[in-house]
């Protein structure tokens, strides 16, 4: 019986440091965070040029100058980019529209549940860039 009690204490010990270390990684992870819609979606081949809109939050703790929001391939490779945002406020929002041109195959993993591969792109004082993952949820419509 000492023996379960142990095991269970020891159980939600390593249960509270995992989730601590989850959350403390999260944070970066959403600073950046909102929705996308697709629309517009025309077959080329084995391609589709489509139209992404998106609504985003910074969450980051900071305003944010010149970001350039960036879709990516789920290997990294530049797909295309927004119009850069001169000034983006902390806990403001941005709605960007930009078409681009993707894979048939990232275009259904889209439809399958996979978000776009959406990065923002800024620079610090110093001129270090820094890449930032934007955590994207679908929705059927957004507001213009």
């Amino acid at each position: 019986m000492k023996s379960l009690c142990l095991s269970q204490a020891v159980l939600r010990v390593s249960l509270v440091l995992v989730l601590s270390a989850i959350s403390a990684a999260a944070k970066n992870g959403r600073d950046f965070a909102g929705f996308y819609t697709i629309s517009n979606a025309v077959e080329q081949g084995d391609q589709m040029v489509v139209t992404l809109r998106v609504q985003l939050h910074n969450n980051s703790d900071a305003d944010v100058k010149q970001a350039v929001l960036t879709l990516r391939q789920p290997v990294g490779a530049p797909l295309g980019a927004f119009q850069p945002v001169k000034l983006w406020r902390n806990h403001g929002e941005v709605r960007l529209t930009q078409q681009f041109v993707v894979s048939k195959h990232e275009f259904e993993n889209w439809h399958k549940g996979s978000q776009p591969h959406l990065m923002v792109v800024t620079h610090d004082e110093s001129g270090q860039r820094h890449d930032r993952f934007v955590q994207l949820s679908s929705r059927p419509a957004l507001p213009r």
